[in-house]
Parts: C-alpha cells; structure tokens; sequence
C-alpha cells in the first residue's frame, strides 16, 4: 500500500513535539533531516512506530527520520505544515583539519557568495573599455559614468558585502558587520584619513602619517575595495558579538547590545586590524611585484602548471583576495587571472585529445562537452575529474601545457585588468587595458590560450592510450581465432549462453560502481546504514571519486546536492549509491552528476564525479554504501567481492 504522505507527515511533526519544536526542516537522499528546539520533547518510540519510518537517528545536531526513497514526495507534504526555515541545516560543524586549511575555507566560504556580482560587474567594466577602445562611447558621457559608477560600486564598498559574507559564514548579525564594511568605506573617514580635513591635520606615528582617535594614533590607509581588514576583522566581531549578548540585560539588548559591538569593533577596526591588513595587503602585493618583475615567465609558468592542484584543494577561492589586493593597489592581477586562464584552456585541450582518440562513443561525446565547458565557460571541474585524472595521461599533458602557456604570458607581459568570469576564451577581454597599446595583452592572451590548448590536445594523442580501441582489438583478435573453428561449435556456444543468460531464476548481479576497499555495512559509522534500516548491501571506502553504473537500469532518483543516486533495473531491482556519510551537509559543493532522472543508463556510464579530497578535508566520512533498497522483495543479497574491489567487478549477488 501507498505511504499516506500527508498523514505520516502530521504523525512525524506530532511525534517530535509539534511544530513549535521545529526550527528547520530538509531532506537527503533518505532521510528526512530536523533540527529541533528541544530535542527531548520528541518521542523516539512513538516516531519509530509511525508508518513509513524506518528508524530515528540523532546525529549532528539534527533529528533524522529515516524514510527511504520516498522521503522527497513525503517532504513535499510536510514542508506544507509550517514555517520550517531554511533547508533544515544542521548547526555549524566544528572547523576540521590543520590551521591553514580552515583559515583558507574560512576565506573561501567568504569570498564565494560574492563570485556573481564580482564577475556580473567586472564584466560590465569590460565592455565599457572596449566600447571606449574602439570609440563606441566616450568616457566623458553620462551613459558611461552611470554604468562605470554601478559597476565600480562593489568593488568600491567591497568591506560593506565582505561584513554581509562574513556574518552569514559565522552565522552572525548581518546588519552588525556590515555597518563595520561600510564605516571602513564613509566619505568623511576617507577625507580624514587623506588629511582632506584642513581643521584636523595629519600627524605622524612610526614615520607613517596619522590621525587620532582619543589620543591614541591612527594610522592612514584607504580601505575602500579591501579585503584583508574584515577578513581580520572576522573573528573579533563573532567574539565581540557574543560578549555584547552575554553582558546585556534582556530589558537593555535591543539598543545596549549593537551599541558595545559597535564601540569594541571600531577602535580595534581603526587602530589595529585595519592598518594591519592595508600593511599586509600592501607586503603581499609588493612581493608579487618583485617575484613578476624578476621572473615574470617562471612566476606565471610555474603557477599555470600548479593551477589544476590548486584547484582540487579548493584553495583558488581563496587566493581571490590576492587577485582583488593586486587590482586594488597595482592595477592588475597575473598571479590567478593570467594562471587559470592557461590551465583551464590546457585542461580542454586535453579533453579534446581525448575525445578525438578514443573510439568509445560516450567518451567521445563526454570529452567534447567537457573540453567546451573549459575552453569557453572556463568550468573545468568535469574535464578535470571526468576525463583528465581519470585516465591520468591527459591530466599530465594539461599540466605540461598550462606551464608552457604560463611562460609565454609571462613572457609577453599579459596581464588582467578587471575581473570577469571564470578564466576562459570568453574572458580573454579582461586582458585589455594598461599603457599604450590596450590590445597587446589581448592579443598575446590568445595567442598563449591557443598555445595551451592545441599542445595539451597534441600531448594527449600522443600520450593517451584508447580503452576502447584496445578492447576493439582484443575481440577482433577473437573474432579471427573463432572463424577458425567450426561454425557449428561456435553456433552450439552462442546458443548456449544466450539460453543460460535467460534461464529462470538465475541470480542478478551487481558490479561495483567505484574501485576501493569493501566493507560490510555493519562496520559502517553511521547507524543508519549499519542497521540494514534501508536494505542490503555492502560500502566501499573508494580510491577515486568517479563513480559508475552498476546495472543496466534507469536512473530513478536524484538529489540537488548530487551526493546519492537511485537507480532501477529492467527487473525491479532498487539500489542507492549513497558518496560518503552524511555529505548531503555540503550542499553539492564537491558532486556533479553526469546522468539526469529518468535516463536510460548501461552498465559502466559514469554517474557522478565526485572530489574525494573536498569530502575528507571538510572532515566527512568517504564510506560509499551501495545498497538493495527493496531487498525486502528477495530471498538474500549476499556480497561476492573481496575486501579489495575494482570498478566494474561483481560487487553483489541478489536472488
């Protein structure tokens, strides 16, 4: 019988406490996932008595209601029950892995809200330069001051979106650390500190010029289109924040509690963080200065071969603030603008190489499209993960490339000179601009791009070795040795498998979809899986992030977090891969799908990328269970494999 969605869903909100008890409410692939007021207001019995409930898991913070696959179409009855805030999020998970990492997450979490309007504006610069390089408008008109002032405004009060960033990532008050950003940016203070005010001239503190502040000096910096003050200024306002609440009476909160944040937070912004970051804005710049003006070719050539590792740790958001101090204070960046312009065009060379050698038919149309996203979207997650280290040769032809374009650029001086989108063909404008002649850069950005994509494709033929060509091979050798023999005999063969292939009852197989060590799903550290709650099955603890098919069937459940996929055989069979253990927590961040719901999919077409590294610096589990979800239907699910499994192997036998 049919799951009652509406009846379970008032069952499950009455059984937890109501829906006053609810702060915020989500699903997974599985589960239905609650954060709860008071956690001990729900009644696990009575929760785990409710039809449709498999078991109740309290993990992470959060309250979760195993249902299976249907928990979606549950979900959708249930978020009509109330007010469940936003996505059902699981208080913030304590920081993960060694300092460095968690200050580069820290940045990256920060700068990687604000991608879109940085790339929108920045590309509207663009334009505006090359309307006034070839005369399509003047500088001096109104329509271009008031597209430049709108373009122009974000990166000048940068600090006022970085306080809206800042305070989402700590889970602060938005309105608190942006009026921080936006004292950093107001027109007086600016005046001020530029010794503007005749009445209130500047003195000196440490050779430096300065203004005061009760008596005590103030260093001059201009901070509009900064990055590194707030990001200095982060954990001072969360802990100045938190005393604020702590230290005032309920009675007093709503005006005393803004008013102490705002007197701690705007000494320390002014006199100590604030100088100090321009100071160190101003060092980093000065050291990019001096390696680009000694080595530019090496500089720009090293990190263009680098650029792809960068990228896999994630850590290329956060040398973004790099990129913005370089615009800030130079007037142009090479260090992630003129770098990842090279290595992503190599990184779609290689996948064309790839695509024009193998003889695999889905391959060859996988590689074309990755090689596109990269060249001219300048996206090269699915070339890098789908085609590139996966077969590893092309992956080193990009690398060679990237480096040899990177020299060249390094070389011809080319440089960015606004921010666009993410480096591509497409971008290539932002490299018009500086003294002289605005289209130099142009030009020879092209030209390092072509370098770039047509040797790393050159590489990848020649480096490349085709599967598929040499599987080819293999059967046209058989082919020649079975002509040999009787025609007869290999007629009887034929007939033979075919009718053992179709024989009554025969066992069904299901091949690994990932190669890695199995486990069984006892040993699984999530009591979900452990308990068998949603069938049988076994997990793999995988080398490498690609996961495949492993049956014909037809893809029958996907999730927006692209963390598990369902898949449905010709003949019923149900089976959840789900990529790490509770990893629907990162939002999508490290999974692409490669398959839609509802495609019609063969046994090894690629599923999911996933970057496995992404999952285990974000401190989660990699244990992928592959899984008979109506294994309720069979006699057993028994897994054949040994504790080592490859790709493709038998993985589990279902009778």
């Amino acid at each position: 019988m049919a799951l009652d969605y509406v009846k379970t869903s008032k069952d499950i909100i009455e059984g937890v406490g109501g829906a006053g008890n609810i702060v915020s409410a989500g699903h997974c692939m599985t589960r239905l996932r609650l954060v709860l007021q008071d956690e001990s207001k729900a009644d696990d019995a009575k929760v785990n008595a409710i039809k449709g409930v498999k078991s109740v898991i309290k993990q992470g913070g959060q309250y979760q209601v195993v249902i299976g696959n249907e928990v979606s179409n549950l979900f959708k009855e249930f978020e009509k029950m109330g007010n469940f805030g936003g996505g059902g999020a699981a208080p913030e998970k304590k920081p993960e892995g060694n300092p460095v990492q968690r200050v580069f997450g820290f940045i990256a979490g920060c700068m990687t809200p604000l991608l879109p309007a940085m790339l929108g504006t920045g590309m509207v610069k663009v334009l505006l330069t090359l309307l006034t390089t070839f005369g399509a408008m003047s500088a001096e008109s109104s329509t271009y001051i008031l597209l430049y002032g709108m373009a122009d405004s974000f990166f000048y009060l940068l600090p006022v979106f970085l306080g809206w960033s800042i305070a989402k990532k700590m889970n602060k008050s938005v309105p608190l650390f942006m009026v921080i950003g936006a004292m950093l940016c107001y027109p007086d203070i600016i005046s001020l500190m530029a010794g503007a005010n005749e009445a209130l001239p500047l003195g000196t503190f440490l050779g430096m010029p300065c203004t005061y502040f009760l008596k005590i000096p103030v260093i001059t910096a201009t901070y509009t289109s900064s990055v590194l003050p707030m990001i200095l200024m982060a954990p001072v306002m969360g802990w100045a924040e938190d005393f604020a609440d702590r230290v005032s009476p309920n009675v007093l909160k709503a005006f005393l509690k803004p008013m102490l944040f705002f007197l701690i937070c705007t000494p320390i912004a002014l006199i100590v963080l604030g100088p100090l970051g321009n100071i160190v804005g101003n060092l980093l710049a000065n050291v990019f200065t001096s390696m680009y003006n000694t080595v530019p070719w090496l500089t720009v050539g090293v990190l263009s071969a680098l650029m792809p590792f960068i990228v896999m740790t994630g850590m290329h958001y956060a040398l973004i603030p790099l990129c913005m101090n370089n615009l800030a204070t130079l007037g142009y960046d090479v260090i992630v603008m003129v770098t990842m312009f090279c290595s992503n065009i190599a990184q779609g060379g290689a996948s064309f190489g790839v695509a024009v050698k193998t003889k695999d038919t889905e391959l060859k149309s996988e590689g074309i499209a990755c090689g596109i996203s990269a060249t001219v979207a300048g996206v090269t997650e699915p070339a890098m993960y789908g085609i590139n280290l996966r077969f590893m040769k092309p992956m080193i032809a990009a690398v060679i490339s990237a480096g040899i374009a990177g020299l060249f650029t390094g070389i011809t001086g080319v440089k960015g000179y606004t921010m666009g989108g993410s480096p591509s063909f497409l971008t290539a404008i932002t490299f018009i601009g500086g003294e002289g002649n605005p289209m130099r850069g142009l030009i020879f950005g092209l030209i390092g791009g072509v370098i770039a994509v047509a040797l790393s494709f050159i590489l990848t033929m020649i480096l490349y070795k085709d599967e598929a060509a040499a599987v080819e091979a293999e059967a046209a050798g058989a082919d020649t040795a079975a002509a040999a023999a009787p025609a007869a005999g290999s007629a009887t063969a034929a007939a033979d498998e075919a009718a053992e292939t179709k024989a009554a009852g025969k066992p069904m197989e299901v091949f690994a979809p990932m190669t890695g060590k199995a486990v069984p799903l006892s040993e699984v550290p999530d009591a979900v899986f452990s308990s068998g709650a949603l069938g049988e099955g076994v997990a793999i603890i995988p080398e490498d992030g690609n996961v495949y098919s492993p049956v014909d069937g037809e893809v029958s459940a996907v999730m927006e977090t692209g963390h598990a996929i369902g898949i449905t055989t010709d003949d019923g069979l149900e089976i959840l891969i789900h990529v790490g253990l509770d990893t629907v927590q990162m939002e999508g961040k490290p999974f692409t799908y490669k398959v839609s719901d509802g495609q019609k999919i063969k046994k090894g077409d690629l599923l999911i990328v996933a970057d496995l590294k992404q999952i285990t610096d974000a401190g989660y589990k990699l244990h992928t269970p592959v899984i008979v979800t109506n294994a309720d239907d069979y006699s057993s699910v028994k897994c054949v494999a040994g504790s080592d499994v490859k790709c493709g192997e038998q993985l589990l036998t279902v009778e």
